[in-house]
């Protein structure tokens, strides 16, 4: 049976500057990292199915933009 963590405890173990999966040490940058891409992949695509990526001038750079303020704001705020 799995016990839910609380709030304080997933902030303790999301406070390492390593990750530890399987045995394998993941430095938070990279969880972060990859978060913030598949979100941004995420809006950019709904914004592709919408067609408000046609508003958007150069939309490579705009997804490289969006991926590091994510990854930025991620990292803000559960920072090791």
């Amino acid at each position: 049976m799995a016990v839910a963590q609380s709030p304080k405890m997933l902030a303790l173990t999301l406070n390492h500057p390593e990750l530890t999966l399987f045995g394998l040490l993941v430095p938070w940058i990279f969880v972060t990292g990859l978060l913030g891409f598949f979100i941004a992949w995420l809006i950019v695509y709904m914004m592709e199915h919408t067609g408000l990526s046609r508003r958007v001038w150069h939309l490579p750079l705009f997804f490289l933009a969006l991926m590091v303020l994510i990854t930025s704001l991620i990292g803000l705020f559960f920072s090791p």
